[in-house]
């Protein structure tokens, strides 16, 4: 038997150092797999030089011209197409890959979809300590098959993660064969994932998680308070370390009743990075969280 092959596909906007952040970590952790850098149309001058760095890594995209998300949904979809390889590992640029992912990491995923014939998509993100109860009470452990698994509670309606979440590894051909074509959102994606397939899993051993405290476009564009958020956090990326092999190899060891919170795993470059992370810039401070609520209401009551 052949051994399945995973791409990867990176969607990327206007966020030239934490796209770099991305790519670096991936090209360490994971030498030699392919990827692709889908990039909605760029034109910050330090995020299209490095683009210009990639050079065949990079497609550049035109934008669907969905008001919040730009073109994200159909240039996954355009990913989705152009791979040749038995899975899809759908990343963001905001997204960092922290520890070494073994081939036999792969043939675990592998198992997992063998075993499991209704599902299309496969969590490799830590899971978030702010949400620690919620993770804990939704996920039950597969010790046989060392991930874990959604435990529903029939008084919730959404289906995101239950059945779908944008950044996922995706059985390619599964997908191809239900005729799937990504909707708009999160949302809608998950609404349209529980009508086709079964839950998705949750990987035992993640190796990928959100850098904190990022800029996030709305719109394609940064709010004021998006602004202001970056420029008091200092403009940095706040990267993490990578996990050590030991590390890596005592976290893939562990018993699976310790759940892979990322604060508990995984340390930013920055040690003064508070915990549980925060991601999007503008709500780690009072100030450019409310006037991003502003402007994205005005921006509302304006659009009608």
């Amino acid at each position: 038997m052949t051994a399945p092959r995973m791409d990867v596909a990176i969607f990327s906007y206007n966020r030239g150092a934490y796209l770099k952040n991305c790519v670096e970590s991936l090209q360490r952790n994971l030498p030699g797999v392919h990827f692709t850098v889908y990039d909605d149309g760029s034109d910050e001058p330090d995020t299209v030089a490095y683009l210009q760095s990639l050079g065949g890594h990079v497609r550049h995209m035109k934008s669907g011209g969905d008001e919040r998300h730009g073109g994200y949904y159909n240039n996954m979809q355009a990913a989705l197409d152009a791979t040749q390889a038995d899975y899809l590992l759908m990343l963001q640029d905001d997204l960092q890959v922290v520890r070494p992912f073994a081939q036999e990491e792969l043939s675990r995923i592998h198992e997992v979809f063998e075993q499991s014939p209704t599902t299309v998509f496969i969590s490799p993100l830590f899971m978030k300590g702010s949400k620690r109860a919620y993770f804990q009470q939704r996920y039950q452990a597969d010790t046989a098959l060392r991930c874990y698994r959604w435990s529903a509670d029939p008084q919730e309606t959404g289906k995101v993660p239950q059945k779908y979440a944008d950044i996922a590894v995706l059985h390619v051909a599964r997908l191809r064969q239900s005729g799937w074509q990504f909707a708009g959102s999160e949302e809608a994606n998950g609404v349209l994932a529980d009508q086709l397939f079964g839950d998705m899993v949750q990987v035992a051993e993640p190796w990928v998680f959100y850098v904190p405290e990022e800029p996030a476009y709305r719109g394609r564009v940064l709010t004021f308070g998006a602004k202001l958020a970056v420029k008091m956090a200092g403009n940095q990326v706040k990267s993490f370390r990578d996990m050590t092999a030991q590390a890596s190899t005592a976290f893939a060891q562990r018993d699976l009743r310790v759940y892979p919170f990322a604060e508990d795993f995984v340390d930013t470059v920055d040690p003064t990075v508070r915990k549980p992370y925060k991601f999007n810039a503008y709500r780690t401070r009072w100030l450019p969280l409310i006037l991003n609520k502003l402007e994205l209401l005005g921006r509302r009551l304006w659009s009608h």
